[in-house]
């Protein structure tokens, strides 16, 4: 499999479609999405309104169009709240050299620094199944690696980022011109977060475990998402990687909780400001106890799937 993305596009588009990629939700070819309840829910308190969808980062041309009840829901918002515009950050090259500079090493230092030795190992038998050179890896970061090979296999089965539901509703909102994007991160902040991962091994490690089950966990996931069971995608996405894999629970601390909390905070402190919002991050923080929607309840707000 040739080696498919720039440095630039590495930085620009791989980047912002697939951040924490491995662990959120991925669906393969069978999906028809007009005919999926997906997971959809609406935040209430007093007279605001908050509709959250969980992301689908990679899909497919059937995916479109997506249930009447979701594009109602959009239509009807004052504001998009997306974890990122990846749309803004493409088009903006000062953002894109700041994206870079994130994005790879300079000086002396490569990936193999970050690395143990058997993570690195597995890395290596990872390239050489798929005959791809050790060189296309070495000057990236952690997370860039691992974004990187996710987006091989995901690609290989016939997922494509430009098809994702984020970048779907952002081209719509950029396209009208009247609908207000906000982020609750940034393409920046998350990847200073992963940069400054306490032990970047474990971010390579998990993907690559997760990656040997990936033609088992798609079919799984794919009919979660389509039945609206959040319970299932939970223990998918997260409770049943713990339980086996429980040396992961610090990254998980990270990748799914931290941001949670904070993710929540900003939703509710945007609510404030707009009548209705229309939110749209990855799958995997809208379920479960520490979950976007149980800290909206903290704040006071009703919650009901739709």
């Amino acid at each position: 499999m040739p080696f498919p993305f720039t440095d630039r596009e590495l930085s620009v588009h791989s980047l912002m479609t697939a951040l924490g990629l491995v662990l959120l939700l991925l669906l393969s070819n069978g999906a028809r999405a007009a005919g999926d309840q997906g997971l959809f829910w609406v935040a209430e308190k007093g007279d605001r309104r908050v509709y959250l969808l969980g992301s689908v980062h990679l899909a497919t041309p059937d995916f479109y169009p997506l249930r009447g009840r979701i594009l109602e829901a959009f239509e009807h918002s004052d504001a998009l709240v997306v974890e990122a515009d990846i749309l803004m950050a493409e088009r903006d090259p000062v953002l894109q050299q700041q994206i870079m500079s994130a994005s790879l090493y300079t000086g002396d230092r490569t990936l193999r620094d970050d690395l143990s030795a058997e993570t690195y190992r597995q890395l290596q038998a990872w390239l050489a199944s798929r005959q791809l050179p050790e060189a296309i890896f070495i000057r990236q970061r952690p997370a860039i690696a691992m974004i990187t090979l996710s987006l091989m296999e995901m690609q290989a089965r016939g997922l494509d980022p430009k098809l994702g539901i984020d970048r779907h509703f952002l081209q719509k909102a950029h396209q009208r011109g009247d609908k207000k994007v906000l982020e609750l991160e940034g393409v920046l902040e998350q990847l200073a977060l992963l940069n400054n991962l306490e032990n970047p091994d474990l971010l390579l490690r998990q993907t690559l475990e997760q990656l040997k089950d990936i033609d088992t966990l798609i079919p799984g996931m794919m009919s979660a998402w389509k039945s609206g069971d959040a319970e299932a995608m939970h223990d998918l996405v997260i409770a049943d990687e713990l339980q086996e894999n429980p040396q992961f629970a610090s990254l998980f601390e990270v990748m799914f909780y931290q941001r949670n909390r904070n993710m929540s905070a900003r939703i509710a402190e945007a609510s404030e400001n707009h009548d209705t919002l229309f939110v749209i991050v990855g799958a995997g923080h809208l379920v479960g106890e520490k979950s976007v929607l149980k800290k909206l309840e903290r704040h006071q707000f009703h919650i009901k799937a739709i």
